[in-house]
């Protein structure tokens, strides 16, 4: 099978053998001692020249009372009217490689582990926070305990899985973006090569060729699509919200037909099935982008929804009464609880500085009227990537609060800071508690 970049050339012997194939549905054929000739009995007193190989000219004769120029004109607008936007499709690669592996690693990282992260889960966010939370529960003492745990440990937890389940979902469009337009350049090849082929044998210039094809763009998809879903563990994180729209994303775009088939006996009736396939393409990847930008456009919605569930900045901490007489702890006890908060804050201040920003251009541009819009899918994600992205930046900097929250809590209770108190009405005072998010 030609490659893509092939393509101009396929188009040119498109031109050709659709031209060959109009002039033997009127009983002219190339003729045997000339093939650069139509010729309609076999010899050559009267004929029409032949396109060349690239299908271009033709149409004038001899012996003709006129000339079938205009109809060639025709023939090859016609072509070009149906192919020409197939033309410069995009390829994937880097553009849409860069961000998957951003958004992969940055799932990875948050715990939510999505397909060839080149960051791999190691799972340290959710074995320090179940430190922070053992000492807590089991070892520490104190009014403030609800609301500490309520918040920088059962919230958090629910923050970065729901962070996690964005980044998949964004890692979901990159990976299909990048598998889709190789796969969607073969098809198109394919779909072209096997009308000049439907043509040739029509005009008698070749023996019959198969006629069905499968779109690769489907399958291509629909499996990358799935590897990431089911990546990690099974799924991702099951429990949260936006894992059930990756799924159904998953399942939506294996439901896709895959077929489409060239076929006629005239040259109209294979130009309308060369129509009809190129057609289904162009429905199989808007099908494909639509479950894609609905995933995003709905995650994005949700989480601006319910941002306390995505951003712990947004999550208010309770009650946090200190120095009521009910505080207890031990030295080394609350040593373990910094330590691990500790490292909670370099994980994630490592999966913000791993997601980054957005692409800041569409990384799949192609002409006109081809999968869902000339921008696809890009709106969309751009937009949940900077909502995920800033939610990700604020529970950074909350959480880094409320570790020295922490810090403080534990300097006033035993007293080794004179300021520690000051210190901590200071940290419950900056709660911010961002709900305009600016993006």
């Amino acid at each position: 099978m030609p490659d893509y970049s092939e393509l101009p050339d396929i188009i040119g012997k498109m031109k050709r053998a659709a031209i060959d194939c109009f002039m033997a549905d009127q009983g002219f054929h190339p003729n045997w001692g000339n093939d650069q000739i139509y010729a309609k009995w076999g010899f050559m007193l009267n004929f029409y020249n032949r396109p060349n190989a690239a299908g271009e000219g033709g149409g004038d004769g001899n012996g003709v009372n006129h000339s079938v120029a205009p109809a060639f004109d025709e023939i090859r607008a016609a072509i070009d009217s149906r192919v020409s936007k197939w033309l410069d499709l995009p390829d994937g690669g880097d553009a849409c490689d860069a961000p998957a592996s951003a958004t992969s690693a940055a799932a990875a990282i948050l715990g939510t582990s999505g397909a060839g992260a080149s960051v791999q889960n190691t799972g340290a966010i959710g074995t320090a926070n179940d430190s922070v939370h053992e000492m807590m529960a089991n070892k520490i003492e104190g009014s403030f305990k609800p609301a500490f745990i309520d918040k920088y440990y059962i919230q958090f937890k629910s923050v970065t899985h729901g962070l996690g389940d964005a980044c998949v979902i964004l890692q979901l469009n990159y990976s299909a973006q990048a598998a889709m337009w190789p796969a969607a350049q073969q098809d198109v090849v394919s779909i072209c090569d096997s009308a000049r082929a439907a043509w040739d044998q029509k005009a008698g210039n070749a023996a019959a060729a198969n006629g069905t094809l499968v779109l690769t763009v489907v399958g291509a998809v629909a499996g990358v699509v799935s590897a990431v879903v089911t990546a990690g563990t099974g799924t991702v994180a099951a429990a949260a919200v936006l894992a059930g729209i990756a799924g159904a994303v998953s399942s939506g775009v294996q439901g896709i037909a895959r077929d489409v088939v060239i076929s006629g006996n005239t040259y109209l009736d294979i130009l309308e099935s060369l129509d009809e396939a190129l057609t289904k393409l162009d429905e199989a990847l808007e099908a494909q982008e639509n479950k894609l930008n609905d995933a995003m456009t709905e995650a994005a919605s949700i989480i601006r929804s319910d941002n306390a569930t995505y951003n712990l900045d947004a999550f208010a901490l309770g009650p946090y009464p200190v120095g009521d007489g009910t505080m207890s702890m031990d030295r080394s006890n609350a040593t373990v609880v910094s330590n691990s908060m500790g490292r909670i804050d370099t994980e994630l201040a490592s999966a913000a500085a791993t997601l980054g920003s957005a692409p800041g251009a569409n990384p799949t541009p192609r002409n006109a009227g081809v999968g869902r819009s000339s921008n696809g899918t890009h709106y969309a994600a751009s937009d949940l990537y900077a909502l995920t992205a800033r939610c990700l930046a604020l529970t950074v900097a909350e959480y880094a609060r409320g570790h020295q929250l922490f810090d403080a809590t534990v300097e006033d209770y035993f007293s080794s800071d004179a300021a520690a108190s000051q210190e901590v009405s200071r940290l419950l005072a900056e709660e911010i508690l961002s709900a305009n998010l600016g993006v």
